[in-house]
Formats: structure tokens, C-alpha cells, sequence
């Protein structure tokens, strides 16, 4: 069947990834026997190296299931089955080498469907599998929505447990369904009655400790409802020292993505809101300055207010798409990396320019840019030589050039040499090559051609061989002559002639 793009039937796997507990696996399984599919599991018990891999699984994928057939439920064998791929992003060590790249090649050329599952959609061994599979993410359920599922399946089982009691224990349990169920049935076996406060000290002896990622943080911090009302100023500013240094990014980050509950769906309030939250950020900036120029780290609490715990409570609300990694990182790697640019720049065309850095990017830049594409853009081929003689002027280098479209043009944009043709490019390319280019500064790889003899090489050649002529005294005690070792061969007599014989 031929579907469109996001129904996911180009694909001949798929990845369920989300948080532990919110029924992944049980989905799956409801699947498979609501279309008639027999599957087979292998979770983080199975050992799942390539090998075993291609012993067990990989002969399965092209088998039949004859397990209907066996029972006399069925009068024919069935080839409807799945592989279910359980906790793949736990695949690791010894056991499960080599598990993950096995795991795509079976993809790849499978006959079967294939189910993988994983908690940390973010881990770096699901970034290559993710590629071949149809991303199906789980979001953790809100509160209220697990609360009503809970009493529901207590009211049929004919537990009585208040709704707070029930709040208590989805709230120490971290809002995962299957522990909730387990500690249910665990305190409901003896009675079937359970109070507010035996409740209450119940799910704090099973209080589930988790380890929250970067995502959960910023998620929590915009958090609201039940979980939001109960958590302290102090439990607000523990989410900032989850990471003291990612956190205020991911705040600044996804603000502008959540829909604040203050605003009421009013976009002028929605937008001093946003502008609020702004100033705080800016003013957690300001702290961390500080803290970082002066080493005033006793002022982290402060920017936790700041850059934290204010914009959440000003923007608390639903998040209208899943948390964005910071741009910020990536933006501060490309400044780092045009301003060593700009620095070579500046010290490659110091004898001609006596500027900055600064002056470089500002003025010179543009006017480089332009002098080095238009002689090639109007002549094409003719316009080389100019070209390369403008850049011999500067003391710049093939190098250059690139460096010099690469930061002089706007991002996303292509840069004006890339536009020209590539003949012209070509023969730009074979003329700098051909000539030798003279630097005031020394070059880490210089390539000297086999047709030109510089003065400089035979002079330093000349002063080798000249100290090589110099003997030294291990160099005469270390002679084959000298060596008894070594068996030498007589040197053969050359015949005297008749006269000096006759005069002997």
C-alpha cells in the first residue's frame, strides 16, 4: 500500500521511545493481537550481541509461526509475526556488542515487521537506528489523567481509596502507570480500604528516585496543574542545579514555545508575559557574568531565581511541542570559529593593512570579497590573473579566500564565488597552483615544486653537505676498517711493468 509521508508505511520498523512505565510494551503487544500478529520479545535480559543476533533472530525473520498450527487453534501456518526489540537504548558492554548496527542490517532486510523500543530517545546509539525506523514518541500522561484512569480500575476492583490519597501515590510513584498498579495491588492485598495517610506514608517509603535529563528539567519547570502546586520555592530552584550551566539555556530556549495559563488565551497578555519572562532572563544573564568573571559562585542562587524560577512561574503552561535543544551552543561554536578566522586574516595582511581584527571584519572584508569575485564574474578565465595578483598584494592564501566567502556572507545564503563557473573556478585553481606565492609568515606545510630550485634550498643544502664533509672522531673509530668484526677483501695487486722489473 502506498501511503503518504508521516503514516509511516515506508518503513519496516518502528521506534517507541518515551518514558518508563507509560505503557510502550502494552502497546505494542494490543497491536499485534488486534491485527492478528503472533510476536516474539527480547528485552534487556536476552543477551543481544551480533552474534546472537544473527543465530536466533535473524533466522526467524524468515520463518513461519507454527505455534497456532501446534495447539490445533489454527490449520495452517501462519507467517504473521513481529520481532519486538524491548529497552534497545540498553544494548551496552560486552554481552551486546556490535547489537545495535546487527539490529539495522536485520532492519534493512527484513520480511517481517520489527518493534524497537527505547526510554532515552536522545542516547547516542538510537541516533543511527532512528534513521530506518518511524519515530513514534510517548509523552509522560498529565496527572489528572492517570488520577481518573486509577479510579476507575480501584472502583471496578472495588478498592476505596480517596482521590487524594490516589494523588499521593501517582506522586511518589513519578506518574508511571505499571509502578502505580504494582503498589496498588501490593497494599490493597490484605484490605481493600486504604486511608489518605496510610497512603501518604506508603508512597513515601516507595518513592520512586529518578534521574532527571536536561528535557525533563525545562519540561517541569514550565510544569502546571497538581505537580506544579505542590512543589516549594526550594523545589523550584533544585531544578536549576540539575545543571547549573544547561538549565538557564534550556529556559531561554523554550519559553517562547509554552502557552502560558495566566494569559487565558489573551495574546496582549500573552505577550507581556513573554516580555516579563525576557527581563528575568536577561537579569539571570547579568548574574552569571559576574559569577563567572568574579568567581562569585555564592550567587547561583540568585540566578536561579532569575533565570529559572521566575520565567516558569510567569510562563507556567502547556508546551506546545517537545522541548528544543540550545541554539545557543551552536551559535557560540560559529562566533568562536569566525573570530579565529578573522584573527588569521588580520596577522596574514598585517604588513600591508596595520589593522584589528575588528577593522578587518568591518571594513576590509566586503571590499576583499568583492575585488576577488568580480574579476572572475566579468572575465571569466581572463580575469585570473588579476585575481590571484589582488591576493599576492595581501599575502593571502588559497585558504583565505574560502575563510573570507564563508564569513562576508549572510547565513543560508550562497556565496558569490560559489556562483561562478566552475571553468573559471577551475582555472583559477590551476593558475595559484602553478606559481609560487611568497608569504611574509611562516606556513605549516609548505609544497615546494619539482621545477623550481630556490636560492634558500641550495644554500641549505649546500651548508649540509659542507658539515657533512667535516669527520668527526666517533666517525673515525667507527669505520669498516677499523671493525675487526667485519672480513675484508684483499685488495688485488695491480701488475708492475716490464721496465721496473727489469730495473729491480
Amino acid at each position: 500500500k502506498t501511503g503518504g509521508k508521516d503514516d509511516g508505511t515506508g518503513f519496516k520498523a518502528a521506534l517507541l521511545s518515551g518514558p518508563p512505565g507509560v505503557g510502550k510494551t502494552t502497546t505494542a503487544s494490543l497491536v499485534c493481537k488486534e491485527l492478528g500478529y503472533s510476536y516474539v520479545e527480547l528485552n534487556a535480559s536476552d543477551t543481544r550481541s551480533k552474534n546472537s543476533l544473527k543465530e536466533v533472530v535473524a533466522e526467524s525473520l524468515n520463518n513461519t509461526s507454527i505455534k497456532d498450527f501446534c495447539s490445533g487453534t489454527s490449520s495452517s501456518v501462519s507467517g504473521n509475526h513481529v520481532l519486538i526489540m524491548d529497552e534497545v537504548d540498553g544494548m551496552a558492554g560486552n554481552e551486546d556488542r556490535g547489537g545495535i548496527q546487527e539490529l539495522i542490517g536485520l532492519i534493512r532486510h527484513t520480511k517481517i515487521p520489527i518493534i524497537c523500543m527505547c526510554n532515552d530517545r536522545n542516547h547516542p546509539k538510537i541516533r543511527s537506528l532512528v534513521h530506518y525506523c518511524f519515530d513514534l514518541r510517548f509523552q509522560r500522561p498529565r496527572l489528572e489523567q492517570i488520577k481518573g484512569a486509577m479510579m476507575s480500575i480501584a472502583f471496578k476492583e472495588g478498592l476505596k481509596i480517596p482521590p487524594p490519597a490516589m494523588q499521593e501515590i501517582i506522586l511518589a510513584a513519578n506518574q508511571d502507570i505499571r509502578q502505580v498498579l504494582h503498589n496498588l495491588n501490593m497494599w490493597c492485598a490484605k484490605d481493600k480500604s486504604l486511608t489518605y495517610d496510610e497512603a501518604k506514608m506508603d508512597a513515601s517509603k516507595a518513592k520512586k528516585d529518578i534521574r532527571l535529563g536536561p528535557f525533563d528539567v525545562v519540561r517541569k519547570v514550565f510544569a502546571t496543574g497538581e505537580e506544579a502546586s505542590r512543589m516549594s520555592l526550594i523545589d523550584k530552584s533544585d531544578l536549576f542545579f540539575h545543571d547549573y550551566s544547561l538549565a538557564p539555556l534550556f529556559v531561554q530556549e523554550n519559553y517562547v514555545h509554552v502557552k502560558p495559563a495566566a494569559a487565558g488565551g489573551n495574546l496582549k497578555k500573552h505577550l507581556v508575559l513573554l516580555s516579563r519572562a525576557a527581563d528575568s532572563i536577561c537579569d539571570g544573564d547579568i548574574v552569571d557574568k559576574q559569577i563567572r568573571s568574579k568567581q562569585n559562585w555564592n550567587l547561583l542562587p540568585t540566578q536561579a531565581v532569575y533565570a529559572s524560577v521566575l520565567p516558569g512561574e510567569l510562563m507556567r503552561g502547556y508546551m506546545s511541542q517537545f522541548p528544543v535543544f540550545p541554539s545557543w551552543l551552536g551559535k557560540f561554536s560559529s562566533t568562536g570559529k569566525h573570530d579565529r578566522i578573522i584573527q588569521e586574516l588580520a596577522m596574514h595582511m598585517s604588513l600591508r593593512t596595520q589593522a584589528c581584527k575588528r577593522t578587518v571584519n568591518m571594513e576590509y572584508l566586503s571590499y576583499l570579497r568583492d575585488a576577488l569575485v568580480q574579476p572572475l564574474k566579468d572575465f571569466g578565465a581572463d580575469g585570473v590573473q588579476e585575481a590571484i595578483t589582488f591576493m599576492d598584494s595581501y599575502c593571502l592564501m588559497k585558504e583565505d579566500i574560502e575563510n573570507i566567502m564563508e564569513i562576508s556572507t549572510w547565513g543560508g545564503k550562497p556565496s558569490p564565488f560559489s556562483k561562478l563557473d566552475p571553468k573559471v573556478k577551475a582555472a583559477f585553481t590551476r593558475a595559484y597552483n602553478k606559481e609560487a606565492h611568497l608569504t611574509p609568515y611562516s606556513l605549516n606545510s609548505v609544497k615546494t615544486s619539482k621545477r623550481q630550485s630556490g636560492s634558500v634550498v641550495t644554500l641549505e643544502l649546500n651548508e649540509d653537505l659542507n658539515m657533512g664533509e667535516i669527520p668527526s672522531d666517533e666517525d673515525e673509530q667507527d669505520t669498516v676498517e677499523s671493525d675487526a668484526m667485519i672480513k675484508q677483501k684483499k685488495a688485488k695487486s695491480s701488475k708492475l711493468p716490464k721496465r721496473e722489473k727489469s730495473e729491480e
